[in-house]
């Protein structure tokens, strides 16, 4: 039995074990016949595995009314987006959430590409729910990055994609084309049943050799650019020059209160300081930030280039902005010695941690010191000291109100994954030396604090006064994902306690500690965030489940996002601090749009953390990197590689010294009869790496064993 068949039936089995073999022949372009052959020669515990999940799936579910809303739908036309897998089948989301995804048949995409906006008629197919396309409304890819590679006469384009099928043949060529050259390519015909898509070349970017190859795949896959267009940046020329027109009317003036900023070592915009203050048991908090919105205006060409960026992008070495430097490390960035405009929340605390006022301001500052992050950890650790005999006093207080402020949180049920993050660490040349976990101290959880505490205060401030804003929202978690999640975790050794419906910020809260204290923390850690909902922004107040607030938003930091800017014109419009906020109609499409661009950032910053750590292992060919075990399937073993922070593959045949198969819930060697399951540790090395997918393979390190 061809073994690339075999992956990919096994693969449609483990997602849709109700499947028969008509479909399966449909999905796999295959004959009936070969694919009863296919489903009677996978092993059976594959089968009987597939038979468990069927069963499981025909249980109702707990909420059987929301159930029945969803059966209410078949027959129906709906508009949504379409998600296309790697092996050709895709999902239909609909644009209400209420409504679940519905699987789309490969023949039933008529045409319809990854991202695309579509209608789509809800089904029944064999007892399960169908989508078909039925018109596309919106291409959501018109353009992509990709490989050039000789093909017949011709050239063809690999595109730098999961989901988009095939390649692009290229005719017509305007520019002398070689193997690995790097190419953005317009799509000018979408891939369609056996057609493939075909395109023309706008640009060469570059060869797959280039020096910063990587960050320009990046950034024009995803449509980013760090220039700024000629009429934005001769507003932003009227700044610098000081003929750019202020209005100094209504500002409270706190220049004479002590004030610091805390950042990163690297951080180049301060959109943040802080003044605090104990005054008998209470603590008295300011939390300044930039007063972007003085200088980005409403109709102005700067507001629609910040509007359209919608968020600051991060790449390990260099961020793409959403402001120019004129703006973001500039006029609007609170350097110390130096007066600033300000919009300054001021909040007191009493000794437990409940917020007693909440005021804001239209204000100027002058700051006393740019502190970074180790400073601040090493006073708290008594490693550092000041000539500034106000400042260590003055760090003190604010840690008290921190300790105060995060038991509070703890005791409200408030979920801190404290997930690590890769740290890249470069040579002088742009080489990758490390990658190493960034280690969040005292001083990144005081700041976190305080802003959080300043965004609970804004959304609270629109609620109290029954005013249009913009909220960020945090639905509560899909119960199945985190019933999944339990599972799992009972399978790496964990002791979960039954669960209780609905699940609360503090069930979740408590799982998160349980796996914080396993050995398998970052793994577990990380794949319990993947089971809660994504966070949003959104007109109505739907609360924050994460953070157990009824009310949230983000105000702190307009410099690098644009929801903070409309949060700001909404709250100083409503104090009539002169400032003209956006109606509500404009605000419901801008809240879209910047948790869209929002995805796109946090894409783009996924993508080049991988594409870094692939090269990272290019360069570490022969070395042993130690992982756990997090699933097994017919196929091969996924694992999470903790020096990198990420997840890798081994497939039985890159295991050179046995042959492998799972039985149960194991990976089992034939010859030798070695075992693994999920949360075993497991050392291994470097086998393959894939730029094109972004993804990296593995083999068991044997010392005698062969390397590839």
């Amino acid at each position: 039995m061809d073994n690339k068949l075999r992956k990919k039936a096994e693969k449609i089995l483990s997602q849709f074990p109700h499947i028969s073999s008509y479909e399966l022949a449909d999905i796999l372009n295959i004959d009936e016949r070969q694919a009863r052959k296919l489903i009677k020669n996978l092993p059976q515990d594959i089968l009987e595995e597939n038979v468990r999940k069927f069963i499981k799936d025909k249980k109702p579910e707990k909420k059987s009314d929301n159930n029945a809303y969803k059966k209410s739908h078949i027959g129906e036309v709906l508009k949504g987006t379409v998600s296309i897998h790697k092996d050709g089948y895709g999902f239909f989301i609909p644009d209400d959430k209420n409504i679940e995804d519905a699987f789309i048949h490969p023949k039933k995409l008529k045409g319809a590409a990854h991202n695309d906006i579509c209608l789509a008629r809800i089904g029944i197919y064999k007892g399960k729910r169908e989508a078909e396309v039925v018109q596309i409304i919106e291409r959501g890819i018109e353009q992509v990055v990709g490989v050039v590679e000789k093909y017949r006469s011709s050239y063809r384009v690999i595109p730098f994609s999961r989901n988009f099928q095939g390649h692009f043949i290229i005719k017509n060529c305007p520019v002398a084309l070689h193997d690995d050259d790097v190419v953005l390519c317009k799509i000018e015909r979408y891939p369609s049943g056996h057609n493939y898509a075909s395109g023309r070349i706008i640009e060469k970017i570059g060869t797959l050799s280039d020096k910063d190859i990587d960050n320009k795949i990046i950034m024009y896959k995803y449509s980013l650019s760090g220039s700024f267009p000629e009429t934005v940046m001769q507003e932003c020329s009227l700044i610098e020059n000081g003929t750019f027109k202020i209005n100094k009317k209504d500002l409270t003036d706190f220049r004479d209160i002590y004030t610091v900023t805390i950042d990163g070592e690297s951080a180049r915009d301060f959109d943040d300081a802080i003044s605090i203050f104990k005054k008998g048991s209470d603590y008295e908090l300011y939390v300044h930030i930039a007063d972007v919105s003085r200088y980005v205006q409403r109709g102005s060409h700067l507001n629609m280039e910040a509007q359209a960026r919608g968020t600051s992008v991060y790449f390990p070495e260099f961020a793409i902005p959403m402001l120019p430097e004129v703006l973001s490390n500039g006029v609007c960035s609170l350097v110390p010695h130096e007066d600033r405009f300000t919009v300054t929340c001021r909040m007191v605390f009493d000794k437990n941690g409940h917020k007693k006022v909440a005021e804001f301001y239209r204000s100027i500052i002058n700051s006393n010191h740019r502190l970074t992050y180790t400073f601040v950890n090493q006073v708290f650790n008594e490693k550092a000291e000041s000539e500034d005999e106000k400042l260590v006093p003055f760090l003190n207080t604010a840690k008290e109100l921190t300790d105060i402020l995060l038991a509070k949180r703890q005791k409200d049920g408030v979920i801190d994954f404290d997930l690590p993050e890769a740290e890249f660490i470069f040579d002088d040349n742009g080489e990758i030396l490390d990658i190493k976990p960034y280690e969040r101290g005292l001083a990144e959880r005081l700041i976190e604090c305080f802003m959080i505490a300043a965004n609970e205060s804004a959304a609270e401030f629109f609620e109290e006064n029954d005013l249009k804003g913009i909220y960020r929202v945090h639905d509560e978690p899909d119960t199945k994902k985190i019933d999944d999640w339990v599972e799992m975790a009972r399978n790496f050794g964990l002791k979960v306690p039954p669960l209780e419906y609905p699940v609360t910020p503090e069930t979740v809260a408590e799982l998160s500690k349980i796996a914080s204290s396993s050995k398998h923390a970052d793994l577990l850690g990380s794949l319990l965030v993947r089971s809660m909902m994504r966070a949003e922004y959104t007109t109505e107040n739907k609360g924050h489940f994460g953070l157990a607030s009824s009310a949230y938003t983000h105000f702190t930091s307009p410099i690098r996002r644009y929801p903070d800017l409309l949060v700001h014109r909404a709250l100083l419009s409503a104090l009539k601090l002169g400032s003209i906020s956006e109606q509500l109609e404009e605000l419901k499409e801008l809240a879209a749009h910047c948790s869209k661009r929002e995805r796109v950032a946090q894409d783009a910053e996924h993508d080049i953390g991988s594409f870094k750590k692939l090269e990272y292992i290019s360069n570490h060919y022969d070395d042993v990197f130690t992982g756990y075990i997090n699933r097994i399937t017919g196929n091969g073993i996924f694992i999470y590689i903790e020096k990198l922070m990420m997840t890798g593959y081994i497939d039985y045949s890159y295991i050179d010294f046995d042959i492998f198969y799972k039985y149960g819930e194991t990976a089992t060697g034939e010859r030798t009869g070695e075992r693994y399951r999920v949360g075993d540790k497991i050392r291994v090395i470097p086998y393959k790496i894939d730029i094109m997918l972004l993804q990296a393979d593995f083999t068991i390190y044997r010392k005698k064993g062969k390397k590839k």
